[in-house]
């Protein structure tokens, strides 16, 4: 595996597998890599003759309440993930200015009114920030696919959406939601659960599912709703929303056979989990 840690050096790399007839598969991330990351990779490797990850943390997507400083850092054990799956190229910028040199140029690229709620409203500018960086490293990247999870289901909706715009030639593939065998997702910030709230937790996708259940059995969107809320709450998460849309992120009409998304955002010991389940 190739580390690259200069946008010149990076841009250099891409050029010749793109001189090769290489088919070029994405996969951006902010590192401390789990089991979820591993799949967005497998998913590449089945869709891709060359892998390029990349591990650089966005300074633009941390608002004033998240701490930038303290998001984990496993490079070292990170790079020898990539290196077991054959990773063919990591590109770890030395530094914010090897991503984002023309920052001021990137000022009209905004994510939106879907962009401001459920995670957006709780954490405003972040979806910018996100947009910023994954456009900024599809324009140095240039590749023919790239892989996002579906446990950031806004996140991803946004990208794909500012992909049809500005990128029509990636294709953009959902990967499905890892889950620990207790149901929990997987995510960068599991690792700041105590020992008490990493036994609660599981409890997070549980008491979803069973929301779900009950919209099967009931026509209201607010009874549901209020019913999951009130059982979370029982079982001590700070619910920050419980939201059931369609998968357009638009108002749900219960009785439309079209996919629908429950999705949810709660704190726990101080630590934000986020999940969401599509169903019919």
């Amino acid at each position: 595996m190739i580390i690259l840690n200069t946008k010149q050096d990076y841009k250099n790399h891409i050029n010749l597998l793109k001189s090769k007839g290489e088919i070029i598969g994405f996969v951006p991330t902010m590192g401390n890599l789990h089991d979820g990351h591993l799949s967005l990779i497998e998913i590449a490797k089945k869709n891709s003759s060359k892998i390029i990850v990349s591990i650089f943390v966005n300074p633009l997507q941390f608002g004033k309440n998240d701490d930038f400083n303290k998001y984990p850092r496993t490079f070292n054990r990170d790079v020898s993930k990539l290196k077991d799956l054959n990773c063919d190229i990591l590109f770890a910028p030395n530094d914010t200015y090897e991503v984002f040199d023309e920052i001021d140029n990137l000022k009209y690229l905004k994510a939106g009114p879907k962009g401001n709620i459920l995670c957006g409203k709780l954490r405003p500018g972040h979806f910018d920030g996100v947009l910023k960086v994954v456009y900024t490293l599809f324009k140095l990247t240039e590749p023919d696919v790239s892989i996002f999870g579906l446990k950031d289901f806004q996140q991803l909706y946004l990208v794909k959406k500012m992909a049809r715009k500005y990128f029509p030639n990636i294709d953009i593939i959902s990967a499905p939601t890892i889950r620990a065998k207790n149901g929990l997702a997987l995510s960068s910030r599991n690792s700041y659960l105590d020992k008490t709230s990493i036994k609660i937790a599981p409890l997070f996708y549980k008491i979803l599912l069973e929301g779900i259940n009950n919209l099967k059995h009931s026509t209201s969107i607010e009874q549901t709703t209020n019913k999951i809320i009130n059982s979370l709450e029982k079982n001590k998460f700070l619910v920050n929303y419980v939201s059931l849309l369609t998968i357009d992120l638009e108002k749900l009409n219960p009785n439309s056979s079209d996919k629908k998304i429950l999705l949810s955002s709660v704190n726990l010991g101080g630590t934000r989990l986020i999940d969401n389940i599509e169903f019919s």
